[in-house]
């Protein structure tokens, strides 16, 4: 289920207090689950101490506000900073193995007089985040900011006011798993709380030390880029207006793809194509029409479903589906994959103030 939860409060840490006061079960069902997918993927404990602990510092330095925010989601949930930065810091967590897989298809098509077409599934482990949130709040300038999330992380998915939306995807290199860096959730959190427009939101993701790899696909009335991180190093792919930019699971960059993790089980090459085979839907005027367009394609790779020859906590799902309006700026969702998507159920959160 995708719950929603509005806040106007101006304080970061009052902020906090408060998501945790509302949120605490399912914060810590949320925790429960990520530490028995840690302990069945065999990761260490000590290193999981350290990775948390290296993710408190490197927020409190990179990212301030929201290391107050989540002071205050400790402070109202009765968790500890650490527990609350192990949601946060997952991907830095699971970077620190072999990959076993990682999901997700986006995809803009950049008309040559009208601001971006989004739309993008959120693939995930079956097993982890059944209730996932979309959460509206005010960043430190005044401005609203939407975001699609799991339970405790500080952004995934969003648009703010002022135009700027951010899609995300997963990715793999073999830089990743230092266990020393800035979570690349709370990275894109900083975009979406400071960004003006898409250089700004490339300085940001240059600025920060990294330790596992992401692509944010990040639009804005008049231009779309993806903005492809590794600890190795950043890569900007432009959209071109008139055209579709899409990114599933593997790097477009040439650098960094020399040294691109490839995962034997993923379907990225697969869902990739099935985007770019059909520019004319994802160009499609409304997010609904898209979500629905793209659903309708017979056996789409981009609906994913759980493989029943997979070990439970090894099986990945399309969990939402989601689009990006930057023109009245709002963040559009359905829960699970195109192939779900029913008018009816189609929900829409507006981040004018």
């Amino acid at each position: 289920m995708i719950h929603e939860w509005h806040d106007d409060h101006t304080s970061a840490r009052e902020r906090g207090v408060a998501y945790g006061r509302a949120w605490g079960a399912e914060l810590r069902t949320a925790l429960g689950e990520y530490v028995e997918t840690f302990d069945r993927m065999a990761l260490d404990a000590e290193r999981i101490t350290q990775v948390t602990a290296d993710a408190v510092t490197q927020t409190a330095v990179h990212a301030p506000d929201v290391y107050a925010e989540l002071e205050g989601v400790a402070a109202g949930s009765g968790m500890t900073l650490r527990e609350v930065m192990t949601l946060n810091a997952r991907t830095e967590l699971l970077a620190l193995m072999k990959p076993q897989g990682g999901e997700c298809s986006t995809a803009v098509f950049l008309p040559a007089d009208e601001p971006p077409r989004t739309i993008q599934t959120w693939d995930w482990l079956d097993a982890l985040s059944a209730d996932t949130l979309v959460r509206s709040h005010l960043a430190a300038d005044g401005r609203r900011v939407v975001t699609f999330t799991e339970f405790g992380q500080a952004a995934k998915i969003g648009v703010n006011s002022r135009g700027l939306g951010v899609h995300f995807n997963i990715l793999h290199h073999v830089s990743d798993g230092s266990g020393s860096g800035l979570p690349v959730h709370i990275l894109a959190r900083r975009v979406l709380d400071e960004a003006e427009n898409i250089d700004e939101a490339i300085a940001i993701a240059e600025s920060a030390p990294l330790s596992a790899s992401t692509v944010l696909t990040v639009v804005a009335p008049d231009r779309a880029a993806c903005i492809e991180l590794a600890p190795d190093g950043v890569a900007v792919i432009d959209a071109v207006h008139g055209e579709l930019l899409a990114h599933t699971n593997h790097f477009l960059d040439e650098r960094l793809s020399a040294g691109e993790v490839a995962l034997y089980a993923s379907t990225t090459v697969e869902r990739l194509a099935c985007l770019t085979d059909h520019p004319d839907l994802v160009a499609l005027p409304t997010g609904i029409d898209r979500a629905l367009a793209l659903g309708a394609v017979p056996d789409a790779p981009i609906s994913m479903r759980p493989r029943a020859e997979s070990p439970r906590h090894l099986q990945w799902a399309s969990k939402a589906t989601l689009t990006i309006d930057v023109a009245s700026p709002a963040l559009e969702f359905h829960a699970g994959a195109p192939a779900d998507v029913t008018r009816e159920r189609w929900r829409r959160v507006s981040a004018t103030p």
